[in-house]
């Protein structure tokens, strides 16, 4: 059997490392249709199936990775022997909630990139988060415990929780003290529940239950600013619209939440893994110059 070109090997380490089709075409510079065509070749020469899809995923059989572990390690050899002498960007790919991206990553990224030209990032925005490590996915910023199975979490802020709504909505039903909201229609977020600042607020108001629900937390914000009701915000995310007057905090009452923001990578080695230290340190620093007295350590 001759070998088989270069094109097409390329095409499986990519593949069998990203478990994806459509990942391996985005780092080769390929289309989705060319490293399915490539792939295909080499399963008709070996007279056996490399991949087998489940779900957003390609899994490679023994015999694709059996293959693409010499063939790594020869490419790796050929990028040695003749190097690239032009400066590369390295990708990092990171999934990201689209309300923290919109509302507070995507403003500011220009000051990551001034101070990482070596990093080209790119960012996954989907309520749908990735797993890292696979996929082409490097790393991710969670909102939550700090405890997903099988990943490193570095933690980044904690966040203050409060009401806002729009200010025509607090003086339309005189929003002035916490029991005033057995008045107002108080929205819902999925994973965010009012009770423990009811508790913090000393007031005896029941969880609701049958207004307006907000799977993302940047949607349930424009609910409040739209004056559809109070939100129970996370500061981070709300400040931009505090500071424009788009949204008002009626009350003084805030209590710390128990879940956090993290950058979360592979627990095991990955080419991107300093990358994504870097897009850590960056963000921590970002945040403590914004506003440091709302850092939660």
């Amino acid at each position: 059997m001759t070998i088989p070109s270069l094109q097409s090997l390329r095409a499986l380490e990519a593949a069998v490392r990203l478990e994806s089709y459509s990942a391996a075409a985005r780092e080769l510079g390929l289309t989705h249709s060319a490293i399915s065509h490539r792939l295909r070749e080499l399963e008709a020469r070996l007279g056996t199936r490399l991949f087998e899809r489940r779900g957003q995923r390609m899994i490679p059989s023994t015999r694709a990775r059996a293959i693409a572990e010499p063939v790594a390690r020869a490419l790796a050899l050929l990028a040695e022997t003749f190097p690239d002498e032009r400066p590369t960007r390295q990708p990092l790919r990171v999934s990201v909630l689209p309300s923290f991206a919109h509302r507070w990553l995507v403003p500011r990224l220009a000051g990551f990139r001034a101070a990482h030209p070596e990093i080209e990032l790119h960012l996954d925005a989907r309520l749908e988060l990735a797993m890292p490590g696979t996929g082409g996915i490097d790393a991710g910023l969670r909102y939550g415990r700090g405890n997903w199975p099988g990943l490193i979490a570095t933690r980044l802020t904690g966040e203050w929780l409060f009401p806002v709504c729009a200010p025509a909505y607090r003086q339309a039903l005189a929003l002035k003290e916490p029991a005033d909201l057995a008045r107002a229609v108080l929205l819902r977020h999925a994973r965010q529940l009012w009770a423990p600042w009811f508790a913090a607020a000393d007031i005896s108001l029941a969880e609701p239950r049958d207004t307006p629900l907000y799977e993302d937390a940047g949607l349930l914000l424009e609910a409040a600013a739209g004056g559809e009701g109070v939100a129970l915000a996370r500061g981070l995310l709300a400040a931009r619209d505090l500071a424009s007057g788009r949204l008002v905090a009626p009350f003084a009452e805030r209590i710390a939440d128990r879940s956090a923001y993290y950058l979360v990578r592979p627990a095991a080695p990955h080419r991107a893994n300093a990358h994504a230290d870097r897009l850590a340190h960056w963000i921590r620093a970002t945040l403590r110059q914004d506003a440091p007295e709302n850092l939660l350590d």
